[in-house]
């Protein structure tokens, strides 16, 4: 697969839009060390050991092009008590459409939730794989990692319902 340099991407893999037919390809992409560690910084990691990425592609119709993926990875994030390193294993499926500026929905003054998302747009006629692969290992990270045994302090903790004040606004009378 190509390989073009991105300046705002950590982690391109580029595939031509052009390139993809009602006939489905596949792609594999990897980031190195370098990319791993970029990422790592953008995700605020502690290190990504390992992240790869399956994808195939195929035309949907209407300039559409459907993307299935499955994005694996090795992480090591920070303890929200302790900032001890919590390794974690990452393996996440995901699908994406992505459509020509020209081919995608015109935006609409209101808002129709029960409708499915509008296509990615495809930028210079390409759709970048690798930063597809990184936003789903993003998505896919615990939000609130722990190490084991990890404990917040006493007295941090919310307190139980009946020891709530009715009023919200009741705390900054005090």
């Amino acid at each position: 697969m190509p390989r073009r340099h991105s300046d705002s991407q950590e982690f391109s893999r580029f595939i031509e839009a052009d390139s993809v037919g009602a006939k489905p390809i596949e792609r594999q992409v990897s980031a190195n060390a370098e990319e791993r560690a970029a990422l790592a910084k953008r995700f605020k990691l502690q290190a990504i050991d390992r992240l790869e990425a399956d994808f195939t592609l195929r035309r949907a119709g209407n300039g559409v092009i459907h993307v299935k993926g499955e994005v694996r990875g090795e992480v090591v994030q920070s303890c929200v008590v302790t900032l001890e390193p919590v390794p974690a294993r990452i393996e996440e499926q995901f699908a994406a459409d992505f459509a020509a500026e020209s081919d995608r929905p015109a935006a609409e003054e209101e808002i129709d939730f029960e409708a499915a998302d509008p296509p990615e747009p495809i930028r210079n006629g390409h759709i970048d794989l690798g930063e597809l692969a990184a936003e789903h290992l993003s998505l896919a990270l615990d939000p609130y990692p722990r190490a084991p045994g990890a404990q917040l302090p006493q007295g941090s903790d919310e307190p139980e319902p009946e020891e709530r004040s009715v009023n919200p606004f009741s705390i900054l009378k005090k």
